[in-house]
């Protein structure tokens, strides 16, 4: 079984490429299945969002592409932002959309009710952790996780995305030690709360291959916690131009089989099946 990717953002949000590019690269990577998941929009303005009056055209144009390429598996989705009273996951359940990623990217508003994002530039973090709280990280962590949390609980999306993703400014624990008791009981909590979900848990490769941290999203000791618990896993690269698509896909394989990993899953058909990490190719 050749590789597969659900988690891409072409140049409807912020990605760089149209949809068909991806669908080329992926062909001649000779990937068995692809999927978008452009960021849905938003009702407030940002420039990394999918705009509302482009919605629909974004998923025609998956409709096209896969009535026009039979080689591959092509399906349409979004990654919906968790942000309680404003928008969630299930907001788009009614789109005619094959899977949907569930994601945080925001932890709270400053005084001017503009929204704080944990992974966008390290100014507007220090900002929020200064002025949503207090400067006290545990909090900005915390409530990260909470919503988190909250999304897990009362509206589970196909799939989790960069479950981590509150580390990837944190290089070299620069604002807090993800060994500590406090961070592993919260992780913990967590990944209870997944397992008695069908959410799917990517491991999410970006942050890695660009640079912002040593691991992927989520790291190995949370994967190790997701096995215990029987956890299901999905590989992404998270990719914003078309020759991300498979970046680092071997060295997840390679760390799942030291974890005791023995499969992964893809989505086929409308259902999501378990095949070997052995057979996967470079």
């Amino acid at each position: 079984m050749n590789w597969t990717n659900y988690h891409m953002h072409s140049h409807y949000c912020d990605g760089k490429g149209k949809l068909a590019s991806y669908v080329q690269k992926a062909i001649e990577k000779n990937m068995y299945a692809i999927g978008f998941s452009g960021h849905a929009p938003v009702p407030f303005h940002t420039n990394w969002h999918i705009q509302s009056d482009q919605l629909d055209n974004y998923i025609s144009e998956i409709d096209s592409l896969k009535s026009e390429y039979k080689d591959i598996r092509i399906y349409s989705g979004l990654e919906v932002d968790y942000i309680p009273g404003q928008i969630c996951p299930k907001d788009y359940a009614g789109r005619n959309l094959d899977l949907i990623i569930g994601s945080v990217h925001y932890t709270g508003k400053f005084d001017d009710q503009s929204h704080c994002s944990i992974d966008y530039k390290q100014e507007e973090f220090e900002r929020g952790l200064r002025c949503i709280f207090n400067n006290n990280i545990r909090q900005l962590v915390t409530r990260y996780y909470e919503l988190v949390f909250e999304m897990i609980k009362y509206d589970p999306p196909d799939i989790i995305g960069h479950l981590d993703l509150i580390k990837k400014l944190n290089k070299g624990n620069r604002y807090f030690n993800e060994e500590e008791n406090w961070y592993q009981d919260i992780i913990s909590d967590v990944i209870s709360a997944i397992s008695v979900t069908k959410c799917i848990v990517e491991v999410n490769t970006r942050g890695y291959y660009q640079g912002f941290t040593k691991e992927f999203y989520p790291s190995r000791q949370i994967l190790e916690k997701c096995l215990q618990a029987g956890i299901r896993l999905t590989i992404s690269s998270d990719a914003h131009h078309p020759n991300e698509m498979v970046n680092n896909f071997q060295d997840v394989v390679s760390l799942l089989n030291d974890i005791g990993y023995g499969s992964i899953y893809i989505f086929d058909e409308g259902k999501w099946c378990a095949v070997q990490l052995k057979t996967r190719i470079k």
